[in-house]
């Protein structure tokens, strides 16, 4: 006898808010481990604090790797861009997007101190970097710029900004480059000290951005 669609459709639902409490439960345990000092923490620990087995958190993440992204990817939810009146220009986009980034991993110091000195270091940077260069790009479309700040800017002519793909993609590379770089020295900065600021060191490297360009 065929099982009704409803049926299908109801143990689907259950199915997949199953699977989002696992995954949640996972990420948390994986913050709050990572948190108090456990860069290390392997996945039994992680499967243990989260009150699910060890076969779950492989078959939901695959690595810790991946758990670690993922708690990164869920912590960086309140790291949103400061967003100006429409027609202001007083904040550049490098400064809307990156320095809540940057006061977010302020918030969280600890979490990235451990994290970003740990075997999964490199995935949890990824994932700020991918946040942060996403947010650079939507900001930018929010403004109706395709290059800001003099970035991705005198392509066709002085102050005339470039639209094609090609274009679009190398200041994609270039936003990639400079937000590795400064997360980078963030997480220098947290692992020779715990109490650095991180809010002043943002200020100092960002003097700078507005004078980049292509070829520059």
């Amino acid at each position: 006898m065929t099982r009704p669609l409803i049926l299908d459709l109801v143990m689907g639902g259950r199915m997949d808010r199953r699977i989002e409490r696992t995954r949640t439960a996972v990420v948390e345990a994986a913050v709050a481990l990572a948190a108090r000092g456990a860069p290390a923490v392997g996945m039994t620990e992680i499967a243990t604090a989260a009150g699910v087995s060890r076969k779950a958190v492989y078959e939901n993440f695959g690595s810790r790797d991946e758990v670690l992204r993922s708690a990164t990817e869920w912590l960086l939810r309140d790291a949103v861009p400061s967003v100006e009146p429409a027609g202001t220009r007083e904040t550049t986009v490098w400064v809307a997007v990156l320095a809540p980034v940057v006061a977010h991993m302020t918030s969280h110091r600890d979490y990235y101190r451990n994290v970003l000195s740990g075997p999964a270091g490199a995935a949890a940077r990824d994932a700020v970097v991918d946040h942060a260069v996403a947010g650079l790009r939507a900001e930018r479309a929010r403004r109706n710029e395709s290059g800001a700040d003099g970035v991705g800017r005198m392509v066709g002519g002085v102050g005339t900004v470039a639209r094609d793909g090609a274009v679009a993609a190398v200041q994609c590379r270039r936003d990639r480059f400079a937000v590795h770089g400064l997360v980078g020295l963030v997480a220098d900065a947290l692992l020779q000290r715990s109490d650095a600021d991180l809010g002043g060191l943002f200020r100092e490297l960002t003097e700078g951005l507005s004078t980049l360009a292509p070829g520059g």
